[in-house]
């Protein structure tokens, strides 16, 4: 498809570069725009799980179990606020 060098953006992951890079070459514009709305509904998923995490307090909260099934979203959001390192 589309191969070529593009003016790198250095506030974006190469990994995430280089993610699109591969929708776009394997699946054209239709990818492209499938890749665009999966992104827009992860990110509003994790954007909500960081909210909510942002109203934990810290001092004397006792955990309780989710009450929807956790998924990766959720893994990943809670890594950025406590800023651990998943390894």
């Amino acid at each position: 498809m589309m191969q070529g060098t593009e003016p790198a953006n250095p506030n974006t992951d190469p990994m995430v570069s280089d993610a699109v890079k591969a929708v776009r070459d394997r699946f054209g514009a239709v990818g492209l725009r499938g890749l665009i709305a999966l992104a827009t509904s992860e990110l509003a998923r994790v954007e909500k799980a960081e909210a909510q995490l942002a109203t934990i307090e810290n001092a004397g909260h006792v955990a309780e179990p989710a009450q929807q099934p956790i998924d990766a979203a959720d893994t990943q959001a809670w890594l950025a606020y406590t800023e651990a390192d998943p390894e």
